[in-house]
């Protein structure tokens, strides 16, 4: 195989803590033990690297081109400015040391998208997206930007830079075929998955006492919609115990629901490491959720699903789409129809019979054919040879 000089933009890698950072750290490694040379253009961290990290960012096909950023915001419009900031500080490291065959954008990070389209142009190299969210439709249905006019012209630009781009990847079959009816020609999927050769990650099987744990582990955001969840717990025994772990935009709000309802659910801070392990051995359940009435969550699959079944954890899903063929497909977990009475009436179910939640490890096998993030490392490498070789032949 050709071995190639590639560039990453993204806006989140080692030592951060991020579904991108997942994503790429292991095929950046796995394009690394190929052979290949890649520079990462990311901002600057303040999170000391774990020893794993350590590794990773001590090879020598590794070369990180920091720049400054400014910190996290918790209001949109503090988070808009952050973002183009950081644009206009990354574009010197996107233009510094020898010229990479290919550029990789990660996206939803939109201005990495403009920096990403910009230095392929300048330094004339193929530009390859990937795309992680159903953008630009998402942007609409969450109508973040306030401003009826600022929407549609940001979708019009996004769609134009992904429209002139040497390959789209996505992570999800339906998104890749509803770009194709948007015009886009050179498309290829590669899913999400985890490290399936981690022989590290291991969690301990609950004992039955006579409770129902049910986990709820994740960003606490707009899209995720759990409110349902919330309310579902109006009608369940006080055996069936909720924790929801994490933070976000709507963290403030669920805690306050659950207060006028005189629900005593617990709400914990944000988790890493072996701290995630141990919230996965309390639960019998892990929820996973996203809103019904966002069309774009029919090809959306979070990340964080491959990890729980990667480690034998029974999904309760409040999803639809690809996310809800997975759980079907692997056999080790179920999906609830996206309201209150249906949910209530399934976690009555399970308390009646708790053996239904049995597993078997059917997840993990199912992710151990189909979402090995090392096996996307390898399936980029050979993507990226095409798009470089289909390139220099222009």
């Amino acid at each position: 195989m050709k071995k190639m000089k590639i560039m990453l933009l993204t806006h989140s890698f080692t030592p951060e803590i991020s579904p991108p950072q997942r994503r790429w750290s292991i095929i950046v490694d796995e394009l690394g033990q190929l052979g290949h040379e890649i520079t990462v253009v990311t901002p600057k961290s303040n999170r000391i690297a774990s020893n794993r990290q350590r590794r990773l960012l001590g090879h020598s096909y590794l070369k990180l081109q920091h720049y400054p950023s400014m910190r996290r915001s918790k209001t949109m419009l503090g988070k808009v400015l952050k973002h183009g900031i950081d644009a206009v500080l990354s574009v010197p490291a996107a233009f510094q040391g020898q010229k990479p065959d290919v550029i990789v954008a990660t996206v939803p990070a939109i201005p990495t998208l403009i920096v990403g389209f910009a230095a392929s142009r300048l330094r004339r190299v193929p530009l390859v997206v990937d795309l992680r969210d159903a953008w630009p439709d998402l942007l609409s249905e969450s109508q973040v930007i306030k401003l009826r006019w600022v929407e549609p012209v940001i979708s019009k630009f996004i769609s134009f830079i992904v429209n002139r781009s040497d390959m789209l990847v996505t992570v999800t079959h339906g998104l890749a075929l509803k770009m194709q009816r948007n015009g886009m020609q050179n498309i290829a999927t590669i899913p999400n998955g985890v490290e399936t050769e981690r022989a590290d990650l291991e969690v301990a099987q609950r004992e039955s006492d006579g409770e129902l744990h049910i986990l709820y582990l994740g960003n606490i955001g707009r899209s995720q919609g759990l409110e349902t969840v919330i309310r579902a717990m109006e009608h369940v025994p006080g055996s069936v115990r909720l924790r929801i772990v994490g933070q976000g935009t709507e963290k403030a709000k669920l805690m306050s629901l659950a207060m006028d309802l005189g629900l005593n659910i617990d709400f914990k801070a944000p988790v890493y490491g072996q701290e995630v392990l141990d919230n996965y051995a309390w639960a019998d359940t892990c929820v996973v959720s996203l809103r019904p009435d966002w069309p774009s969550f029919n090809h959306t699959v979070p990340s964080k699903l491959y990890e729980l079944l990667y480690l034998n954890q029974h999904v309760t899903g409040l999803v639809k789409g690809e996310a809800a063929e997975i759980i079907r497909d692997s056999d080790a977990g179920v999906v609830i129809e996206q309201n209150v009475p249906a949910l209530a009436a399934y976690i009555n179910t399970v308390v009646a019979s708790p053996e239904i939640l049995q597993t078997n490890r059917r997840g993990t096998d199912w992710v151990m054919k189909h979402g090995s993030l090392r096996q996307a490392g390898r399936e980029y490498a050979k993507l990226l040879v095409t798009v470089v070789d289909a390139h220099s032949k222009r």
